[in-house]
């Protein structure tokens, strides 16, 4: 076998231990929610909002709803506008460097979630 296909095999091999792995781990927690104690569900609950929307902060006040104590945050990354760095290496490359980082920018933001009334907002 060549090099490339051994590569390519084990390439396919990695992607299919995660895809198992993540079958597993979604069992897991599947069992957990049927099956576990309350202190469980509740950790496993808070696992999963703590993915998907940050920490919580417990001084931050929700804007909408006015209710304190049930906003996550987060650190995300905007695309804004076209970056003139990267404009002109598409330039120097023809285009090339375009394929690897695009043209926009990227800012620094934080994305707060509440929730209370399911509002996310970014400052």
């Amino acid at each position: 076998m060549s090099s490339t296909g051994v590569f390519w095999l084990t390439i396919g091999l990695c992607v299919a231990a995660l895809f198992v792995a993540a079958i597993v781990k979604a069992s897991a927690d599947a069992k957990v929610m049927t099956t576990g104690t309350d202190a469980q569900k509740a950790a496993l609950i808070e696992r999963n909002a703590k993915l998907a929307h940050g920490e919580l902060r417990s001084q931050m006040i929700c804007p909408h709803c006015q209710e304190r104590g049930k906003v996550r945050c987060k650190a995300v990354k905007n695309k804004k506008g076209i970056s003139g760095g990267k404009a002109t290496g598409a330039i120097l490359t023809g285009g090339v460097s375009m394929l690897a980082t695009g043209l926009s920018r990227k800012e620094a933001a934080t994305e707060a979630y509440c929730g209370h009334c399911q509002s996310t907002w970014q400052f």
